[in-house]
């Protein structure tokens, strides 16, 4: 999502929260209301692109690479078991891909009341290619083959349906969501600039 410049970053975490906290209880009480969507929950990642800073929020397992110079970076960390025992210096990444607790996350919409968000702030460059996607995708494909899929000389569209078909290709385990985002190396347009703030005045 792409927004004007007229709210400061406070008011676009503030309006994000309760977005993202909004889904929560909806997910929430949609599992406790009916016995056939029990334990539902999901995991998320939102990219908010405001001049020339991008806002990332994350909860669980989705993520966010950034492509700049030909070099691919994972700009999100996990909130799973995994990533807890990586920090901690108990595995080494190599060990816990091949883990077999690669599904435990610690924080998910959809658990409790309330979900704890990780925000972040990344300056954006000209020609920056974000990807963001769920653990269908980076279950399947190591860093290496999407980094290749991601510099290919392919319009957007292409590049994403490469990446969900060699994930299939690879055993395709889980539900795949993929989101490609080009920085376009221009100023970004104004957008409905009272979009944040009639949702902040809402509540």
């Amino acid at each position: 999502m792409e927004l004007g410049t007229d709210v400061t970053p406070t008011e676009l975490r503030i309006a994000l929260d309760m977005c993202i906290n909004g889904a929560n209880r909806n997910i929430l009480e949609a599992a406790l209301t009916n016995p056939q969507h029990m334990g539902m929950g999901t995991t998320l990642v939102v990219g908010l692109f405001r001049s020339d800073r991008l806002l990332l929020a994350h909860v669980g397992d989705s993520r966010c690479y950034r492509l700049r110079d030909g070099a691919l970076q994972q700009i999100t960390r996990d909130h799973s078991w995994l990533q807890e025992q990586i920090d901690a210096g108990l595995l080494t990444p190599q060990q816990a891909q091949n883990s077999e607790y690669g599904n435990l996350v610690t924080r998910a919409l959809g658990v409790e009341t309330s979900v704890q968000i990780e925000f972040n702030e990344f300056p954006v460059e000209p020609q920056d290619l974000y990807i963001l996607c769920s653990d269908g995708l980076t279950d399947m494909i190591g860093d290496g083959d999407l980094a290749a899929l991601a510099t290919a000389p392919a319009p957007l569209t292409e590049k994403a349906a490469r990446m969900i078909q060699l994930a299939n290709a690879m055993g395709g385990r889980d539900n795949i969501s993929v989101v490609l985002v080009q920085a376009a190396g221009e100023k970004h347009r104004h957008i409905k600039p009272s979009l944040v703030s009639r949702l902040l005045r809402s509540h």
